[in-house]
């Protein structure tokens, strides 16, 4: 009588498991579960976050981000006083979704591949045009080197602003505002994705 090896043992069951079609939805589901707990965190996060509270407010909202010493981002970026300026990031991030490929067999048991799909930064940037600067993204520049002409800017009720909470001043001081958002939010999106078990892996690098 022929004896079979750990190693084939090992191949033939993970083959037969293949073919059940009871744990390859449970693994499915377990997969999917994961990815919607990562999905909600990443969603609450960017709800959650002051600049979002505070664009969301619109031209009347305090200073809930804390990056001005008075008024607000809405006036201060200069955002139409009817306008949601973070109403399309929200709209993208909602989007993001997962997609099981395949399975195959390791030495680790069944390994499931998987790509996600959620927009990329430049993505986003080009869903953020700055109201008065043809080709430049709010959202990069508030994340990059800062968004210019803080001296600039007064917070005074107007109608010759577009938000009706701003207006430039002839102020030839400068200064930026800085403030962390989108980038930690996806950070740690993805570390939330690439901790997802049940021996799945991601089939493809999904941020740019």
């Amino acid at each position: 009588m022929k004896s079979i090896g750990s190693k084939s043992l090992k191949t033939a069951i993970h083959k037969q498991l293949q073919k059940d079609k009871v744990v390859e939805m449970q693994a499915r589901m377990i997969i999917e579960k994961q990815f919607k707990t990562a999905h909600a965190k990443l969603m609450s996060e960017f709800h959650n976050h002051p600049v979002t509270k505070e664009l969301k407010s619109g031209p009347n909202s305090s200073n809930i981000s804390g990056g001005l010493s008075f008024g607000n981002l809405f006036g201060f970026i200069g955002f139409n006083s009817k306008q949601n300026p973070i109403d399309a990031i929200d709209r993208a991030l909602s989007s993001a979704h997962i997609l099981i490929k395949k399975r195959t067999i390791a030495a680790s048991g069944i390994v499931w591949t998987y790509a996600v799909n959620i927009p990329s930064l430049q993505e986003l940037y080009k869903l953020t045009p700055m109201p008065w600067a043809r080709g430049m993204s709010w959202l990069q520049e508030i994340e990059g080197l800062g968004i210019p002409n803080l001296g600039q800017y007064l917070y005074k009720e107007s109608s010759a602003s577009r938000s009706t909470a701003g207006i430039q001043s002839g102020s030839k001081s400068s200064g930026r505002i800085k403030i962390p958002y989108i980038k930690p939010i996806l950070k740690e999106f993805e570390k939330n994705i690439n901790s997802i078990s049940s021996g799945a892996r991601i089939s493809k690098k999904y941020f740019k």
